[in-house]
């Protein structure tokens, strides 16, 4: 369903709670899957990253939710990043 909303160009998607969805330990590479699959259909200019906090306190810490992104989801290259870290939510959400 969520893959099928990609042919709305207002549409976007939070990546967030890689590390809830995932069976498996850091860096949740079933949860990356997922979240290839999302890269692939919206672009990194759809997709931002959500911190979770606090909710990501009971199972994992801030560092981890950042770095799976940052350092783990081998797919994305530097400019991919730059956007799902920052860009998509400033074109959003434009702040001086």
């Amino acid at each position: 369903m969520l893959l099928a909303l990609a042919r709305y160009p207002g549409d976007y998607v939070k990546i967030s709670h890689t590390w809830s969805t995932s069976k498996q330990p850091y860096s949740w590479l079933d949860a990356q899957e997922l979240v290839k699959r999302l890269h692939a259909v919206y672009g990194p200019q759809r997709l931002m990253w959500g911190t979770d906090w606090p909710v990501h306190e009971a199972k994992t810490v801030y560092s981890k939710t950042l770095s799976v992104v940052r350092d783990d989801m081998k797919f994305l290259n530097e400019e991919d990043k730059s956007w799902v870290l920052s860009k998509t939510i400033e074109k959003l959400w434009p702040f001086a």
